[in-house]
């Protein structure tokens, strides 16, 4: 099927957030989310994860100040040197927030303390729109999840890539909600792009490890009941032609005590 057929379908059957406006309409303030990926050497990693539990009060206190609206500081699961070591998701109020968190950088560069900041080797920032989220009804169990994050890039406007995201992506993450093996998921669009390694992050938080390892056959049995919707089966066949993934990571969340 040609791409701009594809484009048509994915029109037709998308779902939208607000009265089906192009997503670049809806860019009218900046950016709320900001990612920091982290990286250390491998020496480092227990020291890291320390010194991040030790930290978790500062986040708190930024979220009482109204600083930050929720965080969420993931930790790699595993010694993985071809991803990150640590990653922080920091959602603000408003675009005012970021601005807060600018005056913060200057003082604990990435929202890290002296200790920590000796430990990380290197760091990028990467400004995102959170597009989609969904979440069950019943919340995983505190310090259970298992989140798995999947960085993509697109190769097609980022309005037609929305498109693909309502028609192939949230059908599917959905029905993995309703199965039970999915707690949450957020779906983001980087902002600045331009030479990053990638321009849409998704990341699923996993009920549990057990509904972790179920993935696979989730995924299968939730496509196997797709197939009866054709937008759905069009950009199934077609998504090679729209995004490429990128590195994945699996991770834990890091928890104030």
């Amino acid at each position: 099927m040609k791409l701009h057929h594809l484009i048509m379908m994915l029109a037709a059957g998308a779902m939208s957030l607000a009265a089906q406006e192009p997503f670049s309409q809806l860019r009218g303030g900046g950016p709320q989310t900001l990612m920091i990926a982290y990286r250390c050497d491998p020496a480092q990693r227990l020291a890291l994860r320390q010194s991040m539990l030790n930290g978790m009060a500062q986040f708190e206190h930024w979220k009482r100040q109204g600083v930050l609206k929720e965080y969420h500081i993931l930790f790699n699961s595993y010694l993985d040197s071809d991803t990150y070591d640590l990653v922080s998701l920091l959602t603000f109020n408003d675009y005012s927030g970021v601005a807060k968190w600018k005056e913060i950088e200057k003082i604990m560069p990435g929202g890290l303390s002296n200790e920590a900041l000796k430990l990380v080797r290197s760091a990028i920032t990467y400004s995102l729109d959170g597009i989609r989220h969904g979440a069950s009804p019943e919340p995983p169990a505190p310090g259970k999840s298992v989140y798995f994050i999947i960085p993509y890039d697109y190769l097609i406007p980022t309005d037609d890539y929305v498109k693909y995201v309502d028609s192939y992506v949230i059908p599917q993450v959905n029905g993995w909600v309703d199965e039970n093996v999915l707690a949450s998921y957020t779906i983001y669009i980087s902002r600045y792009s331009t030479e990053r390694p990638w321009g849409s992050l998704f990341v699923l938080e996993y009920r549990d490890h057990e509904a972790f390892g179920k993935r696979e056959a989730t995924v299968t049995k939730v496509r196997g009941k797709l197939k009866n919707n054709p937008a759905w089966v069009a950009a199934s066949e077609n998504k090679q032609k729209i995004r490429v993934e990128k590195q994945t990571i699996i991770a834990e969340e890091l928890l104030p005590r």
